[in-house]
């Protein structure tokens, strides 16, 4: 009887486990797509945050060149067409523009390649702006910023370039003056980067952008910051991909597996880069979890199983007994046998039911053949005794 419960046990907690591997399958391919799309999710949410703030850097400086730009066109050609004009009605605002847009510098590039400048030596001088150029051997009309100027009606922002002065990360942003149809000069305005690295250091993720040359300006991790920080596989890798679509690779340096994720604005591209690990690990601890989870269930449900299959089979040690009890009745070890106590609806219940009608006939036909052997026998005796 132990026997067949623990066989009907082992073949129900079989089945079971084989219903929960199937199922933890199932569940597990469908949470490893669901947290891999949550992860990916939450990280191009941090991409967009940067982004933004990238365009909102952007977008305030450049109102700050237009607005200023458009304030000198209000002057006349004759205010404006030589550098003692452009000192009278011009050099004094360029110091207001600096201030009011917390820039480095604010500049007039010449024709001739001298700058009307406001800076940090004009005010150590305690002046408004001052004159730099070919004193100081410079010609601004060398510089990328005056050139690409000349070659768009828009403004032209530089890459990204450390300060000499500040030592931090910094972008020109520069715009060709003209009035009636003359050249005047490239107004321009140089910006560091900490109000934006300020925003970077404060949003979620572990962000960075960087310019077309592949330098960083601005990034959640300083580190990434430091001369020299490589990002030229990420760099290649996002030009291939549309923006905001996730894609692994190996870094070199270090060959770990890492994803990323990259949206472009303009010239620049915002990325974020994470170690592979925060997309595997939360998939590992599920699958630990799930298979602990899976295995103290089908202890849980195998002894669940074993007593109920033994309540159940119990009927079937009643009618053994029975059954053995009736066996040693008609094999006269016993004088007397009685019925099976099963008193259930079902096929247990059935049998025993059965079994007790042929234990009742076989007990009545056994007290019949007794009976009749008994007259037998005193028949014989009255003959015997003539």
């Amino acid at each position: 009887m132990g026997n067949l419960k623990f066989k009907v046990s082992f073949v129900a907690g079989l089945i079971t486990i084989i219903c929960l591997s199937i199922l933890g399958f199932i569940t597990y391919f469908f949470l490893k797509n669901l947290i891999y799309d949550e992860v990916i999710e939450t990280e191009t949410s941090y991409i967009k945050v940067a982004k933004n703030s990238l365009i909102s850097f952007q977008e305030k400086n450049l109102e700050a060149l237009e607005n200023y730009s458009k304030r000198i066109s209000g002057f006349s050609y004759d205010e404006l067409s030589s550098e003692q004009a452009l000192k009278e009605n011009v050099g004094e605002e360029l110091k207001v523009l600096r201030d009011a847009g917390g820039f480095l510098a604010a500049y007039i590039a010449q024709p001739n390649g001298e700058l009307i400048v406001s800076d940090s030596d004009s005010d150590s001088k305690g002046l408004d702006f001052g004159i730099y150029g070919k004193a100081d051997n410079y010609d601004a009309r060398t510089r990328e910023y005056y050139q690409e100027a000349l070659k768009t009606n828009d403004v032209y922002i530089t890459p990204s370039y450390v300060d000499i002065t500040s030592k931090l990360p910094c972008f020109t942003y520069s715009k060709a003056l003209y009035k009636d149809g003359k050249f005047i000069g490239v107004l321009a305005i140089d910006v560091l980067t900490k109000d934006l690295q300020q925003e970077y250091e404060a949003n979620p993720g572990r962000t960075f952008a960087f310019d077309k040359n592949n330098k960083i300006f601005a990034a959640t991790d300083k580190e990434q910051l430091k001369e020299g920080y490589n990002i030229d596989q990420i760099a290649a890798i996002s030009k291939t991909k549309a923006d905001f679509e996730p894609f692994e690779y190996t870094r070199k340096r270090d060959n770990s597996e890492r994803f990323a994720i990259c949206a472009k604005y303009e010239n620049s591209t915002i990325c974020i880069g994470e170690p592979l690990d925060i997309v595997t690990e939360p998939i590992l601890k599920m699958t630990y979890v799930q298979i602990v989870s899976s295995l103290i269930m089908v202890a849980i449900i195998s002894l669940l199983l074993y007593i109920f299959i033994a309540k159940l089979l119990s009927p079937l040690t009643t009618i053994q007994s029975g059954l053995n009890a009736f066996f040693d009745f008609i094999n006269h070890k016993t004088k007397n046998v009685s019925t099976i106590n099963i008193k259930t609806n079902d096929e247990f219940g059935q049998i025993s039911k059965a079994i007790n009608e042929n234990i009742l006939m076989t007990k009545q036909g056994l007290e019949q053949d007794n009976q009749a052997v008994k007259e037998s026998v005193s028949t014989v005796q009255v003959v015997e005794k003539g």
